[in-house]
């Protein structure tokens, strides 16, 4: 997962896995889902005007998905 925030366009990227081409679907405003076009799998999330959404706010974004080490990081923390 890579989170990403672009500054001049005030806008936070999530990316579950490696980047590839994508189509957004918009589910509420300003906020997409970046889909796979072929298979609709989900594949990230992008919120524009993020910065003005948290201002002055605490807020959290809920993210749980399902996670698969590389082998080289399992190799580096020490698990099999």
């Amino acid at each position: 997962m890579k989170i990403s925030y672009y500054k001049p366009g005030d806008e936070l990227n999530i990316i579950l896995d490696e980047p590839k081409d994508s189509v957004l679907s918009e589910i509420s405003d300003e906020i997409y889902l970046r889909l796979d076009p072929e298979t609709n799998e989900i594949l990230g999330l992008t919120i524009l005007n993020f910065e003005e959404r948290i201002k002055n706010k605490t807020q959290t974004i809920p993210i749980s998905g399902h996670f698969i080490l590389s082998q080289a990081t399992k190799d580096l923390i020490g698990v099999t």
